[in-house]
């Protein structure tokens, strides 16, 4: 399932480096996944960072919880835990917050998109452009013939690497 979807980015990504060959330094590895990716030129040639498709999101969140974990073990976060869970019994729930405009795609994606459209264009771009750009692209029909990139991953499909 996931396969598939890997391929066409790469040949994406392929293709995006072919016409762009500066972007070559912005080249960067996972480390948790070993997919690559584009960063930021800020992040350039760093060997440390997370993929903009959530290994980021759950390194951090992993790593948070141990610090946590170890925390409450302590004498002091026992007494701070307990305070907190009998304050929790002493309150109401409090109202459900209101979130600004929901967005049709998850903020992570959204933000590595808007950081690669902005390499390749060589401006910055806001994060409202990106969103219209991709309602914009998803309003338009298909065509029935594929395109030159399908046909790419339909071969790649058809006989991996």
């Amino acid at each position: 399932m996931v396969a598939p979807l890997v391929l066409t980015y790469y040949v994406v990504l392929r293709s995006v480096l072919r016409l762009k060959p500066w972007l070559r330094k912005c080249l960067a590895r996972c480390r948790h996944c070993c997919i690559f990716f584009l960063t930021d030129v800020r992040n350039a040639g760093r060997k440390d960072l997370g993929c903009p498709f959530g290994c980021g999101q759950a390194h951090r969140k992993g790593q948070s919880t141990r610090r946590s974990v170890a925390y409450y073990r302590e004498p002091e976060g026992k007494v701070k835990k307990r305070d907190l869970n009998a304050r929790r019994r002493k309150m109401p729930a409090p109202p459900a917050s209101l979130q600004s405009t929901p967005l049709p795609w998850p903020r992570p994606i959204l933000q590595y998109v808007r950081v690669v459209a902005s390499l390749i264009e060589g401006r910055p771009i806001l994060l409202s452009e990106i969103v219209e750009m991709l309602q914009r692209t998803l309003r338009q029909h298909r065509m029935v013939r594929l395109r030159r990139i399908d046909q790419g991953v339909a071969w790649l499909n058809a006989q991996p690497p």
